[in-house]
């Protein structure tokens, strides 16, 4: 395992999220909220038509289902948008994943990485690593405008990497 180098500014870092997958998750919740509504809608104007009382006690515990299901949906978006996918410091790369990101971080020094590349599609960055393994980590989460960022930066990185070798 590489050891890191000395770096005059650690707290210099590229923090890039998962805020195109937040979006999903947002989406699922307003689909929540809206199937809850129209199971209320539905009520109201059955009850209107028929000018009776009808038992509510399923319609309730389903709409408290969806309504705890829609704020779990909008809690996951706030987590995607909050915390990072990747980070990129002067040390190395941080990669978080989706479940227990704090517990499961990955952290790969800039020594211990031979090479790293995007691929042409902008959605796979693989990584070589000195001990011959590779890690292939999938960008999607990452809106698709903030990519070519994520690419230029670990290009520049590569070509002074490789720079400081020669």
């Amino acid at each position: 395992m590489g050891k890191p180098k000395n770096i005059k500014e650690p707290e210099k870092e590229l923090r890039f999220t998962r805020s195109r997958q937040a979006v999903t998750f947002v989406g699922a919740g307003l689909i929540s909220l809206c199937i809850v509504g129209f199971i209320w809608f539905q009520i109201y104007f059955k009850s209107l038509e028929n000018n009776q009382n009808l038992t509510l006690i399923v319609p309730i515990l389903l709409s408290i289902s969806l309504i705890i299901i829609a704020g779990i949906f909008f809690w996951v978006a706030v987590h995607c948008t909050r915390h990072a996918l990747i980070i990129l410091s002067p040390l190395g790369l941080e990669l978080f994943p989706f479940w227990f990101p704090v517990k499961n971080f990955r952290m790969l020094y800039w020594s211990e990485i031979d090479d790293a590349k995007i691929n042409k599609e902008m959605n796979l960055l693989s990584i070589d690593c000195n001990n011959g393994s590779k890690i292939f980590i999938s960008i999607k989460p990452i809106p698709t405008n903030i990519r070519s960022y994520l690419k230029t930066a670990i290009e520049r990185r590569m070509q002074e990497k490789h720079k400081d070798a020669l």
